[in-house]
């Protein structure tokens, strides 16, 4: 179904995806597609992506980015809408060549304004590198149409707010993202938990959810060895507890009413989210568990 398909699903919109070779366009693509990090080899020439999202339909065009696909870039603006240049913000050593790659299409989009969209991406490998560093080096103050947002393909960081902020620009329309889960938990495959996330930032929230109904909820389901399955647990004062087991791992998540969504759709995220962590092999790497987790849930929470 897709991260995106709970913003509810015919006119065609063409955008194009552009940036140096190894900026992570594909994969962004792939992520807005599958809910998931997938790995990808660079691009030869381009790609067509369709999507459909609230009855429109998009066209991603995935432009290579190695030097000498770039001039094709130029060759695909005439009916574009929306221009997405994607930076690796974690690769500062290229990032004279960027905003070189950049300057040469600028003047194409302010003459038929087209729409530009920044992705600083890689915010997992540089944290460190704001946006406001990232605007002073390419001297994007300097640009009047454009808007930037930092993502992880990879990780997950800011997919969906990015998604929101593009589909805006690309459309007119508005749309909002949908909170699908009051809490998240995740635990190895014997049943011991090794994260908690939560619409909020209150501590002791965490520690009730993980100590009371998520704990209770799991314990028993912890001990049956059927993968990908699934089980909801009613709880009279918390909502649902939605428990799924993938390969190496059990995932929780908290469903109520008031998130005003269907719980199928709450269902299918957590099931996103455990094949995107299984993708990862976080399993394997414990003490990193909190961090991803947290990074693809600024996407559902």
């Amino acid at each position: 179904m897709g991260l995106f398909s709970f913003l509810k699903r015919s006119t065609k919109n063409k955008a194009l995806f552009t940036g140096l070779d190894h900026s992570g366009k594909s994969t962004i693509i792939s992520f807005l597609q599958e809910g998931r990090f997938v790995e990808h080899v660079p691009t030869m020439g381009k790609d067509l992506t369709e999507m459909e999202v609230q009855g429109v339909r998009i066209n991603f065009f995935d432009m290579g980015g190695q030097s000498h696909f770039r001039q094709m870039w130029l060759g695909e603006m005439d009916d574009t809408k929306c221009v997405v240049y994607v930076i690796d913000k974690s690769d500062t050593a290229r990032f004279k060549e960027a905003k070189q790659e950049l300057g040469k299409i600028l003047p194409i989009l302010k003459k038929k304004q087209i729409k530009l969209l920044i992705f600083a991406n890689k915010h997992d490998l540089a944290p460190e590198v704001d946006l406001g560093q990232i605007i002073t080096e390419f001297e994007l103050a300097n640009i009047s149409n454009f808007e930037i947002v930092e993502v992880s393909a990879k990780t997950g960081y800011g997919m969906t707010d990015a998604f929101v902020k593009f589909y805006s620009i690309l459309t007119g329309q508005i749309i909002r993202k949908s909170v699908v889960a009051s809490a998240i938990s995740i635990y190895n495959e014997g049943g011991v938990p090794l994260t908690v996330q939560s619409g909020g930032d209150d501590e002791e929230f965490n520690k009730k959810i993980l100590e009371g109904g998520f704990l209770s909820a799991i314990t028993a389901f912890a001990k049956t060895k059927i993968k990908n399955s699934s089980v909801k647990f009613e709880s009279q004062d918390d909502g649902t507890y939605i428990i799924l087991r993938s390969d190496n791992l059990i995932g929780a998540l908290l469903w109520k009413e008031d998130l005003q969504i269907p719980i199928n759709v709450s269902e299918e995220a957590l099931k996103e989210l455990m094949d995107h962590l299984e993708t990862l092999q976080v399993h394997k790497h414990e003490e990193e568990i909190s961090h991803l987790v947290q990074q693809y849930c600024t996407n559902l929470m």
